[in-house]
């Protein structure tokens, strides 16, 4: 799967306070890891649980979508790659009201793919790509 479905697609969820397709773009066990925390993330509850109700908090904000731009891209290894998100927060007339930035490391699964894991910022073929390990960023990390 190419990052920026897999990216939309995480967006999506979000946007849509779908807690089950948030979860499914984790693998497990995963990792959230920040200079004050480490949370280790062992299971789809724990991912629900951390996200239940953040949609409808956007949305009493003024915040109607949500949209990742991809910055940097690094292969780490044949299935990991490591990429950095710049979030844009979305009000209904399509302005950028907020911005969040993440490294997140993915995981390709090759499934049943031949053993092509399909990562790739443009191209790919493979199903699955998981977050095992996110990191906020300071937006001048990202190049913003």
């Amino acid at each position: 799967m190419e990052i920026k479905t897999f990216l939309f697609r995480y967006a999506g969820a979000l946007t849509a306070g779908d807690l089950d397709g948030i979860a499914a773009c984790y693998g497990y066990p995963s990792l959230i890891l920040g200079d004050e925390s480490a949370q280790a993330v062992a299971e789809a509850s724990d991912v629900k649980n951390a996200f239940a109700g953040a949609a409808e908090r956007y949305r009493a904000q003024g915040l109607t979508e949500i949209r990742p731009t991809i910055g940097e891209t690094t292969r780490i290894t044949e299935r990991l790659v490591d990429v950095k998100v710049r979030w844009e927060y979305l009000d209904a007339e399509g302005v950028t009201r907020a911005e969040g930035y993440y490294r997140y490391t993915l995981r390709g699964d090759d499934g049943d793919t031949g053993g092509d894991t399909g990562i790739g910022t443009d191209t790919g073929t493979g199903d699955n790509l998981a977050i095992h390990v996110v990191v906020p960023i300071p937006a001048a990390e990202f190049g913003a």
